[in-house]
């Protein structure tokens, strides 16, 4: 525990120090956005390159803008389109091209608490944002995507509107710890006007079985999962969906 809380006090230090200059190149954040507004409203300025999204996945359709949502496809899940899109990033390649670590960390813009993340909105029929999501990038440096796992107490931490009700999911058969430490966990809040869901995994999952190999081999070869997600809808809008009917009912 005290690994845990040490390692997330430094991720609040770092993301803290991002947000501070990271503003400067793009100051909204999908954390604000209003849902229920129009996906025409969104800084199309800020947030570049939307396609259509693959559930955390990569992206697919390119879309010419956000008003271009209905060329994405309906999920069955949540009855919505989802529209995946980058923060403005230009700084940073600038930054990047000067090789400046400092400014690097600095002008780092898809990144949440130091670690890279995809980020997505989900858009309903008549073009109103009805939600968003946030997941860590499996693509991310091995060194970086071990700690990912530590968002979910962060992401979790953001919501305070009601009680969460938290599930530790079963170990299955070969799924272990990575250095003594397992987490397999999914949580859902439901409020007046919103509906959370947010997943945290940190363990070696079956053909990831390497106990007999050293750490640092288990690392170089990437063989393990480390992630964080979070999901956040306006209740109205799938509290009769398969996703979320059961929790949402009154």
């Amino acid at each position: 525990m005290k690994y845990f809380l040490s390692v997330v006090s430094g991720l609040i230090v770092a993301g803290g120090l991002a947000a501070d200059t990271a503003v400067a190149q793009s100051h909204a954040r999908v954390f604000d956005v209003e849902l229920g507004g129009p996906v025409s409203a969104l800084p199309a300025d800020e947030w570049v390159d939307p396609s259509c999204g693959t559930d955390g996945g990569p992206p697919s359709i390119v879309l010419e803008g956000f008003s271009d949502f209905a060329r994405c496809p309906v999920e069955a899940r949540t009855g919505l389109r989802e529209i995946w899109f980058i923060y403005d990033d230009e700084w940073e390649y600038i930054a990047r091209a000067y090789r400046d670590p400092t400014e690097i960390l600095s002008y780092s813009a898809n990144v949440f608490f130091a670690q890279p993340i995809i980020t997505s909105l989900m858009v309903d029929d008549a073009g109103l944002v009805q939600g968003y999501r946030v997941i860590t990038d499996p693509r991310a440096p091995i060194e970086v995507r071990m700690e990912a796992s530590l968002l979910y107490m962060i992401f979790r931490g953001q919501f305070t509107e009601a009680p969460w009700q938290c599930t530790d999911l079963p170990r299955e058969e070969r799924e272990h710890p990575i250095d003594g430490r397992f987490l397999k966990a999914s949580c859902e809040m439901v409020s007046e006007k919103h509906f959370v869901a947010v997943e945290g995994r940190h363990l070696l999952k079956p053909g990831q079985d390497v106990r007999e190999v050293p750490r640092s081999l288990t690392q170089a070869r990437g063989d393990f999962e480390s992630s964080a997600r979070l999901e956040v809808y306006s209740i109205d809008a799938v509290r009769d969906a398969p996703c979320c009917r059961a929790s949402a009912s009154p």
